[in-house]
């Protein structure tokens, strides 16, 4: 309601309220337009400020160790300076290396990249760069230097000051290290500047435009807000209290409960961390992919986190702002668009549908780290701000909703749909700017410009102009987005049967809100309207419409983005309750026509919802919660069949009744309105209170799958567990769940029984480590092996470690015995995964077996076999190390993107001065899941390419406590491949300019070398 009006009384058929022409006030306009101006100027001129920027350099001699570990990132150098004397090349034998930027010699599995070498050959000094031999320089007999200089422009090699090689465009190195094969300090020398451009700070001009544009904003709101103060009626948009009511305590309890036991999100640990890397980076970088390229021109919401996360990064901390934003969106909804949306608004249901409609669009989407529930309440908010503006014909609210849309913009590519308010009451406030006079044109226009503007300020922080432009070109150029016209997929994914991108959690809001909105539609076309007020109604569903066409704008197409549109969602929802309803359908039309069409949509719809799992990703997925791998059924059939068979025989039903109805009339069109006008069964439901109860069936399923799920395995891991942990002063989320398997070789069986001819032991790699094993082929078995009492018991795992892959028709099983040569209690496959290398294979003992071994049946086929066969080890028991002992709280690792949210005690591997940290511990997700791969390919811009040259991997099997067969993540030990020193830079400070550019970040592969 609006103060004491009805919503659909207090503005005229365009939305604009009735008031007469205010008098001109020369003073407020005035200070408008000047205020404003400074505001949008500084805005303007904030991103071309200078910024402080860190210079990084390193130097080195042999003296400082004959392998040196500088990992820079991005990979190459602002410029490289490398010197070599001519006695040192004369001195050594053909094919030394005097210098190189990259290890001679990396593990297999690291992608290469493409450094300096300076090698020694018969003819004289070698020089190849960046993957490009620049050529052999000959050496004279003299004492002389060669100098090698690379830049982004030009690569030379010179002879004492005298060019002797070069080669136009950039030919820069990559750079892990500096490796060696002289000792001689006096033979070479190797100086660098690290690429530091992301890595700025703000300056005090810098500070001052951004005060100014902040002091002129807030002093042109105030004199916007006099000049309103004539023209204003006592309208409000508020409800007339705020005291809480017991819908808000429901919808408290839901979010407070659903904060606790609620999924994870894909991304979260992605944010986690981006937002846990900011102190070592110096800015909110991405420190998966894309070189390390800041966040920014969408980041400022990550600076928000990185803050929370000080206090503390446990899983629960983490996730309270999306529900402290969800209570806000919540308020919004309840207290500020519903009464705005028509005289329905006073029944006492209304808030209760509106509840229902708020909690299937909140749940499944909005709670974790990722920026959509900041869109939607910023797009809810906007919406509000502009129904002000067109309901009391005042300037402010339309300023004040510009600048919530610039801010929500600045959150992430989606947030452009903020301004799908703004679109959609277009021609109101263009009726609204006619009539306000007093304000002219110029102070309107500056208004109008200065306050989205405001959003620079948000969007360039810390960084500067050209810093951004180049983050931006990167992203580009490595890829990893989907182009707008390829939008379908989104849709695609949301209708995917088995996978948690199309859940039934999704589908519901998104398929009965698209089928709500045109309900709305239909409704508001006419005079009877059931209360609702057409003009808000009408601008919300189109709102709504353009907010899901901006959804384009975002790189990816993941169905996670339909959080954006929670609040507008749930606000078309609630109106669509209302036009489906019984009282609508009365209001709007006298036939049977409309109810006929509403259940005939609400059967496909309802179908479509119902065919989804509700499966969630990773760790919210570990445990069957109820219907997570197949649909919901009825006594074994799927209860999408069930509902859609059930509405196509009351839809025929019901189109029988009323043609027989017809018929008594003849034919033509007398007999079809008479059909038509044939009264339905009394208790039919509408198709609002059908879709009302699939709504509430599938928060029900949600939620009390996640409350069954947090029960049955609170002693195992769950968000639950963590959050009562992290209270109980255990916050070290998954970590403190998992053990290790520090040593496989400690847990080697012993054989037990009479010998027996048994197939040859051959090495067998389980990670690193190797042990004995059998290769899967030929026809044999093992030995037996005699279980350890925690397999007996089904306390662990025996585990077989594979390597390589299987062939067709090779097969391997794992026999389990009561004793030797005895019964067969149980025969297990043993597969493996496809995309690893070596993965282990865990089986549980049966009842009553003791003993355990492996038969392998693979006869070679005629002819010579290529594919070389898998190696299976013998079977063991892991002997295991608590993770937490392992690796104390604090200890860095690189925590890969999947698992890092919930390994908040490990300290992220830093990216600082230029350079990846040399990690010592990694920790993955998943040996099946590759999504880790792009954090060290240079292929992505992954900023521990460098970093992984420089090591070999060996892997560490962990062990979920409860649960011990699921491969919950991965841990990994980096062992350099050869004895590392590091170097301490040098580092100065240097103001640049915004528009200042050091040349172009090269991407391997991808931007032309020599270019």
């Amino acid at each position: 309601m609006l103060s004491g009006v009805p919503a659909s009384e207090s503005i005229d058929r365009n939305g604009s309220a009735e008031s007469s022409t205010p008098a001109p006030t020369a003073g407020p306009r005035l200070w408008v337009l000047v205020l404003g101006l400074i505001s949008a100027l500084a805005a303007l001129a904030f991103p071309f400020a200078p910024v402080t920027q860190p210079v990084v350099g390193y130097s080195w001699t042999p003296a400082d160790g004959r392998a040196t570990a500088i990992g820079l990132m991005p990979y190459q150098p602002v410029s490289l300076s490398a010197s070599v004397s001519c006695a040192a090349i004369r001195a050594a034998p053909p094919g030394t290396l005097l210098l190189a930027t990259v290890p001679p010699h990396t593990d297999p599995a690291a992608e290469r990249l493409a450094g300096l070498d300076l090698r020694v050959v018969s003819t004289g000094l070698q020089v190849r760069t960046a993957g490009v031999p620049l050529g052999v320089a000959p050496v004279p007999a003299d004492a002389c230097t060669f100098t090698l200089t690379s830049n982004d422009e030009r690569t030379q090699l010179l002879r004492d000051g005298v060019p002797v090689l070069a080669r136009d465009g950039d030919l820069r190195p990559a750079v892990a290290g500096a490796f060696t094969d002289v000792d001689d300090p006096a033979a070479v020398a190797l100086q660098l500047t690290a690429d530091t451009r992301f890595q700025t700070t703000i300056t005090p001009l810098k500070a001052v435009l951004a005060g100014l544009c902040v002091l002129g904003l807030i002093g042109m709101l105030v004199a916007l807000a006099r000049c309103d103060r004539a023209v204003r009626p006592r309208v409000r948009l508020f409800g007339r209290g705020w005291r809480p009511r017991p819908v808000d305590l429901a919808v408290t309890a839901l979010l407070g409960l659903w904060w606790v036991i609620g999924p994870i999100t894909v991304d979260d640990g992605y944010i986690a961390g981006i937002v846990r890397n900011r102190d070592s980076s110096g800015f909110i970088g991405n420190v998966y992919r894309w070189l390390n390229a800041p966040e920014a021109p969408f980041s400022w919401f990550y600076e928000l986190y990185h803050w929370w996360a000080q206090v503390s990064p446990s899983t629960l901390w983490m996730r309270l702002p999306s529900t402290l934003l969800g209570l806000a969106c919540w308020a919004v909804l309840s207290r500020a668009v519903l009464p705005r949306l028509g005289r329905f608004a006073v029944r006492s249901a209304a808030v209760w549908l509106a509840a229902a409609a708020f909690a299937v669009w909140w749940l499944p989407f909005n709670l974790g780290l990722r920026p959509e529930p900041w869109v939607a309440l910023g797009s809810l908010a906007v919406f509000v701000a502009l129904e002000r503006a067109v309901a009391t014909r005042a300037v402010l609210p339309l300023v004040v909703g510009l600048l919530l849309a610039g801010a929500t913009t600045a959150l992430t590519p989606g947030g452009l749909m903020a301004f799908a308010p703004v679109l959609a009451a277009g021609l109101p406030l263009l009726r609204l700017l006619r009539v306000r006079r007093d304000l002219h044109r110029l102070p309107l226009l500056v208004a109008l410009v200065a306050a989205p503007a405001a959003a620079v300020l948000l969007m360039f922080a810390d960084q500067s102009l050209a810093a951004v432009l180049e983050a931006v070109r990167v992203r580009g150029v490595i890829g990893g987005g989907v182009p707008w016209y390829q939008e379908y997929q989104r849709y695609q994914l949301l209708l995917e049967p088995d996978e948690f991108q199309g859940a039934i959690g999704r589908r519901a809001p998104v398929l009965l809100t698209l089928l709500a909105a045109a309900g709305v539609v239909w409704s508001v076309t006419g005079r009877g309207r059931a209360g609702i007020a057409a003009g808000p109604a009408r601008r919300l569903v189109v709102a709504f419409g353009l907010a899901l066409v901006t959804m384009t704008a975002t790189p990816t197409k993941w169905t996670q983005h339909f959080g954006d549109v929670a609040g507008l969602g749930a606000a078309v929802l609630l109106l669509g309750f209302v036009a489906w309803s019984a009282p609508g359908l009365r209001v709007r039309a006298r036939t049977a026509t409309p109810v006929l069409v509403g259940l005939a949509l609400l059967t496909v719809v309802g179908a479509l919802v119902l065919a989804g799992t509700n499966s969630w990703p990773y760790v919210s997925g570990w445990y069957e919660i109820t219907w997570s791998t197949m649909p919901p059924q009825l006594a074994g059939v799927l209860l999408a069949v069930v509902w859609l068979a059930a509405g196509v025989v009351l839809l025929v039903a019901l189109l029988a009744r009323s043609a027989w109805a017809g018929s008594a009339a003849g034919s033509g069109p007398a007999a079809r309105r008479v059909a038509a006008a044939v009264p339905l069964p009394r208790r039919l439901p509408a198709p609002a209170t059908v879709a009302l109860v699939l709504l509430l069936a599938v928060v029900a399923l949600q939620v009390l799958g996640f409350a069954k799920t947090s029960l049955a395995h609170r002693d195992g891991y769950t968000l639950a567990s963590d959050a009562a942990a992290t209270l109980g002063g255990q916050p070290c989320g998954l970590e403190r769940d998992l053990s290790v398997e520090t040593d496989p070789a400690a847990g080697a069986l012993p054989t037990v029984g009479a010998p027996a001819p048994v197939l040859p032991v051959v090495a067998a790699d389980v990670g690193g480590p190797v042990l004995p094993g059998v290769a899967v082929a030929g026809t044999g078995a093992t030995p037996w092996f005699g279980l350890d009492d925690s397999q007996r018991t089904g306390n662990l795992p025996v585990v077989v470690t594979v390597s390589g892959s299987m062939r067709p028709g090779d097969r391997l099983n794992a026999e389990f015995a009561a004793r030797p040569d005895g019964t067969i209690l149980a025969d297990e496959p043993v597969t493996t995964p496809t995309r690893t290398s070596s993965a282990d294979v865990r089986l549980m003992a049966p009842r009553g077996a003791t003993a355990v071994r492996l038969v392998v049946d693979a006869p070679s086929a005629p002819g010579a076999r290529a594919d070389p066969p898998a190696v299976v080890s013998l079977p063991r028991v892991p002997r295991l190390t608590p993770m937490i002992e392992l690796l104390p709280p604090g200890t860095p690792a690189i925590l890969d993107w999947p698992v890092a949210f919930v390994f908040p005690c490990l300290r992220p591997e830093p990216l600082s001065s230029g350079t990846a940290g040399l990690a010592t511990w990694r920790v993955g997700p998943p040996a099946e899941d590759p999504a880790a791969k792009i954090t060290y390919s240079p292929e992505y811009g992954g900023p521990f390419a460098t970093s992984r040259l420089l090591v070999t991997e060996q892997r560490m099997a962990t062990y979920l406590r409860d649960d011990p067969t699921r491969d919950a993540a991965q841990l990994y030990r980096w062992v350099p491949v050869q004895s590392l020193t590091t170097l301490t830079p040098t580092m100065t400070d240097r103001t640049i300019a915004g528009w200042h550019a050091e040349g172009r970040t090269r991407i391997p592969g991808l931007d032309p070398v020599g270019m």
